[in-house]
């Protein structure tokens, strides 16, 4: 069985869960007020130019780029573009909460990773081992997903589903407090 070091965790740009231990923690926290303002206008807006923040923090774009630049390369922030499953009529979300066999954590994971349908796979402690988010155009394409592609990875030992009828929020702008001092 592997065991990870607690840290914080972050995606890199082929979707792969990275942990960066907390005591690194420390290094990719260690932000001063340029930083934290590059963060919050752009989590505003991802488009915000960078000139409108330069001028802002009274500093040049170059600067801004840079900093950005350097906050990509610590892997404070990743640049994406968000597609909203519903308006491509993805019209069956659930959550999946799985069991699976001891040890097997991470293979289960990987597996399900790949799966086209799914948007987000975290280990957990507590009832489930993994919490699964899952896209689906239809009842008919998830109860397929369900009934006959999961169980088909080894390790799976149980499967319960949540439907997803309405969802209150759906927010990608979600960060720490950055006040500006």
């Amino acid at each position: 069985m592997k065991f990870i070091e607690l840290g914080l965790i972050w995606y890199d740009n082929r979707d792969n869960i990275n942990v960066t231990p907390y005591s690194a923690y420390s290094q990719i926290t260690n932000m001063d007020e340029i930083d934290k303002l590059i963060l919050k206008r752009l989590q505003e807006d991802g488009r915000t130019p960078f000139t409108r923040i330069a001028r802002e923090a009274q500093v040049s774009e170059s600067t801004i780029r840079s900093r950005y630049r350097a906050l990509i390369d610590r892997g404070v922030v990743h640049t994406v573009s968000i597609v909203d499953p519903y308006a491509l009529d993805f019209q069956a979300p659930a959550i999946l909460g799985l069991s699976v066999e001891p040890g097997f954590s991470e293979d289960v994971a990987s597996a399900i990773s790949d799966l086209p349908e799914v948007s987000y796979v975290v280990l957990t402690l507590g009832t489930y081992d993994l919490i699964v988010e899952v896209f689906c155009r239809d009842l008919t394409h998830l109860t397929d997903f369900i009934a006959n592609r999961i169980p088909q990875i080894s390790g799976v030992k149980q499967i319960d589903t949540l439907l997803i009828t309405k969802s209150y929020k759906l927010s990608f702008r979600w960060s720490p407090d950055l006040e500006l001092e």
